[in-house]
């Protein structure tokens, strides 16, 4: 017959068992689960990574079909577009605050110089649609569409190198560009 404590002995060894059971708990519930900074870090890194995926996939379009038969309107419409696409992805990476750490600041900086070469890369391509004249020959239209092709292309390219920065960094921010499923395509960890 096993002996039951009983009485003030049987709830002082019982209290410290049971207080060791709720600690292994509360570990055990911790083990493998994000914390809110983590969770917080890759919800950041996916919506800039879908407001760039997205933004890719409108140039892409609209820089498709960039053949010797285009014209000065059909080039002018592209590179309006071209420009409000970049536009909206300015504004819609303004709208995620980055988190208020160092590696934060880090990639503002470089979602700024992002931003910054986009826009540089689209005045170009504005300029070269504005030295056309209205009744541009198709040799102009086509030299034109030889120039812009390339600077097209180097916009997706420069998106692609800032995500692979991001990814290639050091860092919790790193870590959460690197995991989310929106930037694995984007950057060189996919």
């Amino acid at each position: 017959m096993v002996n039951k404590p009983t009485g003030r002995r049987g709830r002082r060894t019982a209290a410290p068992l049971l207080a060791l059971v709720g600690v292994l708990v509360l570990v055990a519930a911790g083990c493998g689960g994000k914390s809110a900074d983590q969770k917080a870090r890759e919800t950041y890194a996916n919506s800039v990574c879908v407001a760039i995926a997205g933004w890719q996939t409108q140039v892409k379009s609209i820089a498709t079909d960039l053949s010797a038969g285009i014209s000065r309107a059909s080039l002018q419409s592209k590179v309006t577009r071209i420009d409000a696409a970049t536009k909206s992805l300015r504004e819609q990476i303004k709208a995620l605050p980055p988190p208020n750490t160092e590696q934060g600041k880090t990639t503002k900086q470089q979602l700024d110089q992002l931003e910054s070469d986009l826009s540089t890369t689209v005045a170009s391509t504005k300029t070269v649609v504005a030295d056309l004249q209205t009744n541009s020959s198709g040799a102009n239209v086509a030299a034109a569409v030889l120039t812009l092709a390339p600077q097209f292309k180097s916009l997706a390219a420069t998106a692609k190198t800032t995500i692979s920065t991001l990814q290639n960094d050091k860092g919790d921010i790193s870590s959460a560009f690197k995991s989310a499923e929106s930037c694995k395509s984007l950057g060189s960890s996919s």
